[in-house]
């Protein structure tokens, strides 16, 4: 076989293996460009209260946004059509306020769209063309009410983990991707029927039975007074973990509920020297929460986060279960500022830009590099 042959095939060789390398580094380029955070949570509030039949229900609906910048959110509530129908404004969205006093007011993109026979709600709403007004502290910004006539036992309602999405304007976000992390749902419970104790024993047989069941029933109003001290603070939890790295962001959510007053403040402290009371979310002024409130720790060591509840009549919780300790560490992103200058530093998602640049180095190298032995080749024919 001739040189010239030889040289041909392997410029066909070389050819051969550089396109499918060169298409395999820039997939890899756009994978990692697309790394965006999933932080974002949605709620309905309250999670968890007790109605009698026949009572409407409204559930809000919450936008935790974690570390996010929200700026799209489409989202399906999903119910059991045969306990609940949709009444009154069935669902819709609630302005908020931002911190500078101005109405936001999202622009519903589609829906509301209703299946009442499959029991589902949908919606999609933008802030894009707005990005002053985008969420980044958790905001109520929907509400969907309910007819409980047909109820007869606990219901959940929920929203579709499968369907639901969420966009952000981070720096780091690319458009449509989704920031959604999860989604939680409400239960809806209908008093316990008290009265069949007392009826089971029949007052027509003898006297003395009807005497009888009055001890036994009088514990149970004892047991409301001994939870009636004042309001309970049954959780605290945390997402997503108790340890990370300094800057670190933290979702927090409150749970617990009044037997004899509405709420009116959730307290948390977050153990570093912060507070925050929240008066104005979901559930506040009802009988049960579930408030979720962000925090960032900036500095390293172990704190203790605290939430506790009052109520109307000015009862405080105590801290009881509603604690959990939290684990910050110093690592090498916090001592990133001293070895190199701030452009760097200006975000915390800011280590993601730098993995893009590099790659299209690598890839442009190696594409040069086989160009040379391309030409070589050629020029040897």
């Amino acid at each position: 076989m001739s040189g010239k042959k030889i040289l041909a095939i392997g410029f066909v060789i070389v050819l051969l293996v550089a396109i499918p390398l060169t298409v395999f580094l820039i997939q890899q380029q756009q994978k990692t460009k697309s790394s965006a955070n999933q932080a974002t949570v949605l709620t309905l509030t309250p999670s968890a209260q007790t109605v009698n039949p026949g009572t409407n229900v409204t559930l809000a609906l919450n936008v935790n946004p974690g570390i996010n910048q929200v700026s799209w959110v489409k989202f399906t509530i999903t119910y059991d059509p045969n306990k609940l129908t949709l009444t009154g404004d069935k669902l819709k969205t609630t302005p908020w306020k931002r911190t500078n006093g101005d109405t936001v007011s999202p622009s519903v993109l589609a829906g509301p769209t209703y299946n009442e026979t499959a029991g589902t709600a949908s919606m999609t709403f933008s802030l894009e063309l707005e990005p002053q007004n985008v969420i980044s502290t958790p905001t109520q910004v929907a509400s969907v009410t309910f007819d409980t006539s047909k109820l007869t036992d606990s219901t959940t309602v929920n929203i579709d983990r499968t369907t639901a999405m969420a966009r952000s304007i981070n720096t780091t976000d690319q458009f449509n991707e989704n920031v959604l992390q999860d989604t939680q749902g409400a239960v809806i419970n209908v008093p316990g029927v008290s009265p069949t104790p007392t009826d089971s024993p029949t007052p027509t047989n003898s006297p003395t039975p009807t005497n009888s069941p009055t001890p036994t029933n009088s514990p149970t109003p004892t047991t409301p007074q001994t939870v009636i001290a004042g309001p309970t603070c049954t959780t605290l939890t945390i997402d997503p973990s108790a340890t990370g790295t300094a800057p670190y962001t933290v979702n927090l959510t409150a749970n617990g509920q009044s037997s004899n007053s509405t709420i009116s403040k959730v307290s948390f402290n977050f153990g570093d020297g912060q507070t925050k009371d929240i008066t104005s979310s979901a559930g506040i002024g009802t009988n049960s929460i579930s408030v979720l409130q962000s925090h960032i720790y900036n500095t390293a060591g172990n704190y203790t986060a605290t939430a506790t509840l009052t109520d109307a009549s000015g009862s405080v919780s105590p801290i009881g279960n509603c604690s959990v300790a939290i684990t910050i560490n110093n690592g090498e992103i916090a001592q990133a500022p001293t070895a190199t200058p701030t452009p760097i530093v200006t975000e915390e998602p800011s280590p993601l830009p730098p993995t893009g640049p590099s790659q299209v180095i690598t890839v442009g190298s190696i594409g040069a590099i086989i160009t040379i032995i391309g030409a070589i080749l050629l020029l040897a024919l």
